[in-house]
């Protein structure tokens, strides 16, 4: 059975940019051609996305990364009534951010193990199913 994996923004930026942890992502991204994993992740991602690599670089490289990121076997997932619910308890419950609060819930929904580096993400325990991936230098 293939293993469920939610790659929170932070996995997406970590590939990206090469840091510490990309190894571990481009492996999840090699189980998913291979078909030994299911990769998903939420719609806020590709907003987070776009817009820091933007600020941090420019529009053209933050395009050219969407495209890169789209282009993977990644099943991507916009909002619900559920998943908007799901959100708004964890956002109450938890000091996240409202963007991290989608990944969270999908993860829970998907029983996936999230894969981040969100120090924030990391204080919720077993509510979630998590690796967290190496902390930028």
């Amino acid at each position: 059975m293939a293993e469920v994996i939610v790659l929170d923004t932070s996995a997406f930026l970590t590939l990206m940019e090469q840091e510490a942890g990309a190894d571990e992502v481009e492996g999840h991204i090699a189980g998913a051609i291979e078909g030994t994993t299911h990769l998903h992740a939420s719609f806020v991602s590709l907003t987070e996305i776009e817009y820091i690599t933007a600020q941090e670089n420019d529009q053209a490289t933050a395009d050219s990364g969407i495209a890169d990121i789209t282009a993977l076997p990644i099943f991507w997932h916009h909002s619900d009534a559920a998943l908007c619910s799901a959100a708004a308890k964890l956002k109450v419950a938890h000091k996240l951010s409202f963007a991290d609060t989608f990944v969270v819930a999908l993860a829970q929904h998907l029983d996936a193990r999230l894969v981040h580096k969100d120090p924030e993400m990391a204080d919720l325990g077993g509510e979630v199913k998590q690796h967290m991936l190496p902390p930028k230098k």
